[in-house]
């Protein structure tokens, strides 16, 4: 579940539909000492248990917590009134993990706040109105913050990906004639909606085809950072 950045055909043939139709994120301060008399001690002074983050996950020497299990779930919920399951989100959080160490190795740039706030802004359109937005979000016990972290994440990892394998994808006339053909005129067929000319949409197509060979590509470099990687998964509730 990659929402950021993520290319669907459905999407696609609709922007194609749509180019066509156009033309076209305490201590007291004074340090006083206790007195003969004991003194009650106040609530908010009393010592406050801390919260103890489990472990989801042992990479190498680092983790994956539970609070990101839990934020990427919740997440999911908030987009798709589901998860994917435990497994599937872990899956993923290694994939982060995979792509955030490479790319601090590499010093590659996160994203600014600015940036996130946009992809956030993005994601409120999707509600009928704030309100809404703000009940979802209590729905799935996510709050503002948690969705911002998770959202800058996400845009940290289509970013680098796209970076790290951009230049070695080639599309050649052929494919992008092949994808028109045999994909994109069926289904707007189907749906009932006009087939614009090949030569509107070609570079709307190639795009799309460099975006599926950078996925196949990054797919491929992960399952084989992982198969040097020592990953031991926590049974579900996490440990320390």
């Amino acid at each position: 579940m990659r929402r950021i950045g993520t290319v669907t055909i459905l999407v696609v043939c609709a922007t194609f539909t749509t180019a066509a139709q156009a033309q076209r994120t305490s201590s007291p301060a004074d340090g006083s000492s206790a007195t003969s008399v004991a003194q009650p001690t106040p609530v908010s002074a009393q010592p406050q248990a801390a919260t103890i983050d489990s472990i989801a996950v042992h990479i190498g020497n680092d983790v994956v917590t539970e609070s990101e299990v839990r934020e990427l779930e919740d997440y999911q919920e908030l987009l798709d009134g589901h998860t994917q399951g435990r497994a599937q989100v872990l899956q993923e959080l290694v994939d982060q993990w995979i792509v955030r160490t490479e790319a601090a190795t590499m010093k590659f740039p996160k994203p600014g706040m600015d940036e996130i706030n946009q992809e956030f802004q993005a994601l409120l359109k999707h509600f009928p109105s704030s309100a809404d937005f703000q009940s979802r979000l209590a729905a799935v016990n996510l709050t503002q913050d948690e969705l911002r972290r998770v959202i800058g994440r996400q845009i940290y990892y289509v970013r680098f990906l796209n970076y790290k394998f951009h230049a070695a994808a080639e599309v050649t006339s052929a494919q992008i004639e092949a994808y028109y053909q045999q994909q994109l005129s069926p289904q707007l067929q189907k749906r009932g909606s006009a087939i614009p000319p090949l030569s509107e949409v070609e570079s709307q197509i190639r795009q799309l085809l460099t975006q599926e060979q950078i996925n196949q590509k990054a797919s491929q470099w992960l399952e084989e950072a992982k198969a040097r990687l020592k990953i031991v998964v926590q049974p579900s509730g996490g440990g320390g």
